[in-house]
C-alpha cells in the first residue's frame, strides 16, 4: 500500500467516525424529545414555530466552512419534521390541486416539514382551515394573499380566521423561511401561511397579521394613520373583501402583537375608521436569500 493509499484510508475511517458521531447524537436528540413530550403529558403542543425559526437562525448564524448553507437548513427542516412525528401524530392538511402550480404548495409542505409527516390534499383553502380546526390535521398550508379580493368572491381563508375565537386555527409560520436566491428572469418562489390552533410565537424578528372591519372607501393612509395613532407599524395591506357594508383589511404589523396587546384596544377605541381589529396570528420573519449564500 502506498503512502497516498494509506493517508486516504485513515481519512475514510475519520468520516466513518464522524458519521457515528452524528448517528449517536441524534439518537440522544431524539432521546431528548420523547422525554419532553412525556413531561408535557396530554397538554403537548408539538408545533413550535418561533423555536424552530430561533434554531434556524442561530446555526446560520455560526455556520463556517464550505458545506452549503442550504444544505444545513434542509437537514435541520427533515430533523425537526422527524421529532415532530415522534412528540405526537402530526399530520398536514395542504391545498393542491394535484397538477401544475397546485403541486407547488405539497413541494413547500414536503420541504418545510420533511418526508415523514403525512400529508392531507385538500382542494381549498378553506377546507385546510376546517381539517386544522376540526383537529383532523395539526397544521394546514395556505397560499399567502395575492392582492385585494374581489367583493363579489367568496370569502377568503383568512376572513374566516377572523371571527374564531379559543383554539380556532390561528397563522404561526410563513414558508419559506429560507429560499436561496433567485436566477436573473426566474419566476418568484411559491410562498405560503402556516396555520395551527395555538398563537403565534415571539422571535424577536417578527410580522403580526391582524384583519380591521372598516366601512367603505376607507384609504390605506386613513388606516395607516389610524393604526399609528394606536401605536402599531403598518408593513403593508395584503388583501381586502367586503361583507355587504363592511369591509374587511388584511394588515401586516411589525413585531409581534398578541390578541390582548394594549394598543390593539387603543386601536378599537378610536372607531374611527377601523370598527373592530381582529389579531390572527404572525410569524418569524423569513431570512433574506443573501443570510445562506
Amino acid at each position: 500500500m502506498t503512502q497516498d493509499s494509506a493517508s486516504l484510508d485513515q481519512l475514510r475511517r475519520e468520516i466513518d467516525r464522524i458519521d457515528e458521531s452524528i448517528h449517536d447524537l441524534l439518537i440522544q436528540r431524539s432521546a431528548l424529545v420523547e422525554r419532553i413530550a412525556n413531561a408535557k403529558g396530554e397538554t403537548i403542543t408539538v408545533l413550535r414555530p418561533g423555536r424552530e425559526a430561533e434554531i434556524l437562525r442561530r446555526l446560520l448564524a455560526r455556520h463556517r466552512g464550505q458545506f452549503p448553507r442550504m444544505a444545513l437548513v434542509r437537514i435541520w427542516r427533515e430533523m425537526i419534521g422527524a421529532l415532530l412525528a415522534i412528540q405526537a401524530p402530526f399530520a398536514v392538511a395542504v391545498q393542491s390541486t394535484g397538477t401544475g402550480p397546485g403541486t407547488d404548495f405539497i413541494e413547500l409542505a414536503r420541504n418545510h416539514f420533511g418526508v415523514v409527516v403525512p400529508l392531507q390534499i385538500c382542494r381549498t383553502a378553506g377546507q385546510v382551515v376546517r381539517a386544522v380546526a376540526d383537529g383532523e390535521a395539526s397544521a394546514g398550508l395556505v397560499p399567502m394573499p395575492a392582492g385585494l379580493e374581489l367583493a363579489d368572491e367568496p370569502e377568503p381563508w383568512w376572513a374566516s380566521l377572523a371571527v374564531g375565537s379559543g383554539e380556532a386555527p390561528r397563522v404561526v409560520a410563513r414558508l419559506p423561511f429560507v429560499s436561496p436566491p433567485q436566477s436573473t428572469g426566474a419566476a418568484e418562489p411559491t410562498q405560503a401561511l402556516v396555520i395551527a390552533c395555538r398563537d403565534h410565537d415571539e422571535t424577536g424578528d417578527d410580522r403580526t397579521l391582524a384583519v380591521l372591519e372598516t366601512g367603505p372607501d376607507v384609504s390605506r393612509d386613513r388606516l395607516r394613520a389610524a393604526m399609528s395613532a394606536g401605536g402599531l407599524e403598518s408593513a403593508g395591506l395584503l388583501a381586502i373583501c367586503r361583507r355587504g357594508d363592511v369591509w374587511l383589511h388584511l394588515i401586516e404589523i411589525h413585531g409581534h402583537v398578541a390578541v390582548g396587546d394594549p394598543r390593539l384596544a387603543r386601536l378599537a377605541a378610536l372607531r374611527e375608521p377601523v370598527a373592530h381589529v381582529s389579531v390572527i396570528g404572525g410569524y418569524a420573519t423569513p431570512l433574506p436569500p443573501e443570510s445562506i449564500a
